[in-house]
């Protein structure tokens, strides 16, 4: 326990002191380049703990590690500067040096998350990431229906009105593909090692949420990992021994690594027997909870096609299928007779092929307004969505949401087989490392410039601002989960407080750059009355700030009773 306390205490101390430290950096790196006396350089506030003197400037360590200063000579208004520093105080200097000074601790908050953008980026050369090769191909997509099959190369991409792209990497087909939602664009492909083409497709589009917005991306309907041959009975009993959800992992005594090798078991069979060891969940049920687990069973003699013909089984996984995995016991989807195993074919008359479909029409879902749900075979089932209460997380409010208490199988079956996703290794040069760190901040950029601006009009509420608490639960949540994590929330923060520090708010970096600017377009220096009243308005503004964030901490981190927690088995809105 100590040790852990340790750890996360020593984390935020390092994921705070080391934001504080890049901030006055910059003030101080520029303000000595333009001849600006620097007297201290501070991490924290209040009275100091240890230090050095080196040359003209304190460098110190302070009590209260929630900020850092660098003093100045020359930046009281109200005092005179003394005669060994005239020439060399902030306030003498000409507006565009101190607005140059203002902006140095915010420019280099945002040049931090770069240089460790880089940092990473190059580390990563010759890591093993997946190829451009495709592993699994979604029913109903652009991509069954331009014929990609499963293992075809993607060699290139061509967005619309531009040349084709090269595809080295399976990220770069998102990336060049999500930008043209709806629009053609043309794939090269590469199948047995002979050119397939050119390939004419328009992206489906998907819209993605997050607390700031609603963005939407085109998706083809491709994977990167093979379709595990997680499986169903087409209808109870049409594969004798087969429960929904098995998971073959051998047939006819060879190992069946996806769901295509098990096709070409089915295929060998001609119809006949088939005998199938498959891992199957098995629930262990405690007093007040149930536990699974997974257990090997083998089957003998497994019918491989239904009386009807066809295969005896569906594919299960839910990229590929619709198959209900669980159903919440006496939920609203229970009640209406909806089971494990089934396939659903439409929801409310709309076809669905994978569960990406069912969950992108799950967010149309209303308390009390009948859902239609019609199941492969024929059956059809009505289900009305129920209220769930559920506990924001960023501002602990109790919300209501619509649920139908049934859900998609999500096991994590990494680790019962081989997903054969083909790796090679990662190679980029400092150039195009420094472009992709450069997207990315702008990408961090827009998003916190997003997320600022609907916290001041109240699009999104002030309860989600957090402080001190907040922090330190970051911090130390990112040191357990190792460095990556670690740095890379360092630089969302880094971020944050660099923008944060541009609004024009007197006693900030913004009231300085506000009053630089000012000054310089009229030419004229503001009165000592004025500067005061300004430091007076900002004071307030930060005060309130801080009563808010520490209130905000406190209401989300304090010991909660009686709240509803999200539900893993079932469809939410």
């Amino acid at each position: 326990m100590a040790s852990d306390a340790i750890l996360k205490v020593g984390s935020f101390i390092v994921f705070v002191g080391g934001l504080i430290f890049v901030h006055e950096l910059g003030h101080f790196t520029v303000a000595k380049l333009l001849g600006v006396k620097v007297l201290r350089f501070s991490i924290g506030f209040g009275p100091r703990l240890f230090g050095i003197k080196r040359g003209e400037t304190e460098y110190r360590i302070a009590l209260l590690p929630l900020g850092g200063y660098v003093k100045m000579a020359g930046d009281d208004p109200s005092a005179e500067p003394s005669p060994e520093d005239r020439g060399r105080g902030f306030l003498e200097q000409p507006p565009w040096k101190r607005l140059v000074i203002a902006l140095a601790g915010p420019g280099f908050n945002l040049a931090f998350p770069v240089v460790v953008y880089i940092a990473a980026g190059l580390a990563q050369n010759g890591q093993e990431v997946p190829a451009a090769v495709v592993g699994t191909v979604t029913p109903g997509s652009p991509a069954a229906a331009a014929g990609l099959k499963p293992g075809d190369r993607i060699v290139s991409v061509a967005p619309p009105g531009k040349a084709a792209m090269p595809v080295r990497y399976f990220s770069d087909l998102r990336e060049l593909v999500s930008p043209h939602p709806g629009e053609p664009v043309v794939i090269e492909v590469e199948r047995a090692g002979a050119p397939v083409g050119p390939l004419t497709l328009v992206p489906h589009a998907t819209e993605e949420q997050s607390p700031f917005e609603t963005t939407r991306r085109g998706v083809i309907g491709v994977a990167q990992a093979r379709t595990p041959a997680l499986v169903a009975p087409v209808r109870p009993g049409a594969a004798g021994p087969v429960e929904p959800l098995d998971l073959v992992v051998k047939a006819g005594g060879a190992p069946v690594h996806d769901v295509e090798e098990l096709k070409r078991a089915f295929a060998a069979a001609r119809c006949g027997p088939l005998d199938l060891e498959v891992v199957r969940e098995k629930t262990i049920a405690l007093p007040g909870a149930n536990l699974t687990t997974d257990e090997a069973v083998s089957l003998r003699g497994v019918p491989t096609c239904a009386p009807e013909g066809g295969p005896s089984v569906i594919p299960a996984d839910p990229y590929v299928s619709t198959v209900v995995g669980s159903v919440v016991p006496r939920g609203p989807a229970d009640r209406a007779g909806l089971r494990r195993g089934d396939a659903i074919a439409a929801v409310d008359g709309t076809p669905v092929h994978t569960w990406n479909d069912i969950e992108a029409l799950g967010r149309t879902f209303q308390i009390g307004k009948p859902v239609r749900l019609d199941l492969a075979g024929g059956r059809t089932v009505t289900v009305v969505p129920e209220p769930e209460t559920y506990v924001d997380e960023m501002t602990t409010d109790r919300r209501e949401r619509p649920s139908v208490g049934f859900a998609a199988d999500r096991r994590n079956l990494v680790a019962l087989q081989p997903l054969l996703v083909p790796m090679v290794p990662l190679h980029r040069g400092v150039v195009e490392v420094a472009t992709v760190a450069w997207r990315q901040l702008g990408e961090v950029i827009r998003l916190t410039v997003l997320g600022i601006g609907r916290v001041l009009t109240g699009q999104i509420s002030v309860k989600t601002v957090g402080g001190p608490i907040m922090l330190f639960k970051i911090a130390a949540d990112a040191a357990e989960e190792g460095l990556a994590s670690f740095l890379f929330k360092m630089t969302l923060i880094s971020v944050n407080l660099g923008l944060m520090n541009l609004l024009p708010i007197p006693v900030l970096d913004g009231g300085h750059i506000a009053t630089a600017v000012v000054e310089g377009v009229t030419r004229r220096r503001l009165s000592l009355r004025a500067r005061e009243l300004a430091n007076g308005v900002g004071l307030l503004l930060l005060l309130g700030l801080m009563v808010l964030v520490f209130w905000n901490d406190i209401s989300r981190y304090l010991p909660r009773h009686g709240d509803g927690t999200e539900s893993p088995t079932s469809v939410q809105r």
